[in-house]
């Protein structure tokens, strides 16, 4: 049992340090007070578009990682664009980057495929009229099955362990001796 307890053990403090994980040193995202002169001056693209698909990256070792959220344009106002477009941001704002939100609809300055927090971005509110292309993410669900397994497998293990020990000993099991004692009382 005491083997069992130290499996379980290890798994847990395997387990946290993947979720805790190595953090790196925050930083903040300031920016001025928002101009859409100035951030059209900036941009290459600006236009209207909802987020239909995000691509987060699964292991990510700073804020400062990038993320790609994929837009349906609506409206262009400066540059070319049609369809799609796929914008990268930072995955947090002490990175300055933008949260997107699938569904949503915004008013998106991009330069170079790239926009920030401090890009004057806009929320223009939901569009629930918008198909997404959210993709399930395979590797959260080969995760949880994993581990679902290894689970099932301990489980399995222990329980098969106190299988094997069977009964304690004792006089209502002593055997052939046992019962004539039995039947003698009887």
């Amino acid at each position: 049992m005491r083997r069992v307890w130290g499996y379980l053990a290890a798994l847990v403090v395997m387990s946290s340090a993947l979720v805790l994980g190595p953090s790196s040193p925050a930083c903040a995202c300031s920016c001025a007070e928002p101009d859409p002169v100035e951030n059209a001056a900036w941009a290459d693209l600006v236009f209207v578009g909802v987020v239909v698909d995000l691509d987060r990256p699964v292991f990510s070792t700073s804020s400062g990682d990038l993320m790609t959220a994929r837009l349906t344009v609506e409206r262009v106002d400066k540059g070319s664009a049609a369809g799609h477009v796929d914008v990268r941001t930072a995955i947090e704002g002490p990175s300055c980057g933008f949260d997107f939100v699938e569904g949503n609809r915004y008013l998106i300055y991009s330069r170079d495929g790239q926009t920030s927090l401090c890009a004057g971005n806009k929320l223009l509110g939901a569009a629930p009229e918008v198909a997404l292309d959210s993709d399930v993410p395979l590797v959260a669900l080969a995760a949880a099955a994993g581990t679902a397994v290894l689970v099932a497998l301990i489980l399995w293990r222990v329980l098969r362990r106190r299988g094997a020990a069977g009964p304690a000993a004792g006089p209502a099991s002593a055997g052939p001796a046992g019962q004539a004692a039995d039947q003698d009382s009887a």
